[in-house]
């Protein structure tokens, strides 16, 4: 038994060693593009979305501040939400409503948390409540769940200012009333 682990540590050990052509290579690039932390703390930041019509949206979340191209100069909500979530249902003519009321300064992202959902199902979902905002679908949904604490109740929003600032966390239904106030200030 030793001697099949040593054969199998020896042989895993070769083939990492192999993975890089030499350890100059390697620290180049590391002196090249800063620090793996570094990188990986700044990849962390940035997101690149695919929509349910084939659209991207990019932007970057850094000290609670959101900036993207696209989005700047409008509030913006981040909805993490779910098609099986009962909340998330009861609070779609909410969003809907707003969005198409403010939709000049106000731009609505819901965030679909469900893995490998059926694209037609999502579609009739989507017809049925009316929405009239971007849905992303894809891995990068999950890893933006992760980095915004870990979000895993649903639905969980995001509100940010025009000037990309965080504003507030709603967990739960979105409150009409309050979103108003805070978009018509």
């Amino acid at each position: 038994m030793k001697k099949i682990f040593l054969i199998f540590s020896s042989v895993i050990a070769l083939l990492l060693f192999n993975g890089c052509n030499s350890d100059e290579e390697a620290t180049t690039i590391i002196e090249d593009n800063g620090s793996f932390g570094e990188l990986k703390a700044a990849s962390n930041k940035n997101y690149v979305f695919k929509t349910t019509d084939g659209k991207t949206i990019e932007f970057k979340v850094e000290n609670d501040i959101l900036t993207s191209k696209e989005l700047n100069g409008k509030y913006v909500m981040l909805n993490f939400w779910a098609t099986w979530c009962a909340p998330c249902i009861r609070e779609m003519p909410i969003l809907t409503s707003l969005q198409e009321k403010h939709s000049d300064k106000f731009q609505i992202i819901g965030i679909l948390i469900e893995k490998n959902k059926d694209a037609k199902e999502l579609a009739d979902f989507m017809t049925k409540y009316k929405m009239n905002f971007p849905v992303t679908i894809g891995d990068e949904n999950y890893r933006i769940a992760k980095n915004f604490d870990d979000v895993n109740m649903f639905p969980e929003s995001f509100l940010y200012a025009p000037d990309g600032k965080f504003l507030k966390k709603y967990v739960g239904e979105v409150n009409s009333d309050d979103l108003e106030t805070l978009i018509n200030k």
